[in-house]
């Protein structure tokens, strides 16, 4: 299962407790407040969402665009 852009954007501003429209897409999830206890906490609910996610590949490229490329490949 993929993810589309709408619903990582929304759960990566709630997990950064910011409003949607507060998240830059240029610049990097660690310098907007990611840390890796909420990667993981955002691993773990894809994963129950069905998504195939890992901690890894996420934290090895901190970016939405790139996190849209891996989650939404259409």
């Amino acid at each position: 299962m993929s993810l589309d852009r709408d619903t990582i954007l929304a759960d990566t501003a709630q997990i950064l407790d910011v409003d949607v429209a507060e998240i830059d897409l240029s610049v990097s999830l660690v310098d907007q407040g990611l840390d890796s206890v909420r990667l993981m906490a955002l691993v773990e609910r894809w994963r129950d969402s069905g998504a195939d996610v890992d901690f890894v590949s996420l934290a090895a490229e901190p970016d939405l665009e790139q996190w849209f490329a891996l989650l939404d490949p259409r």
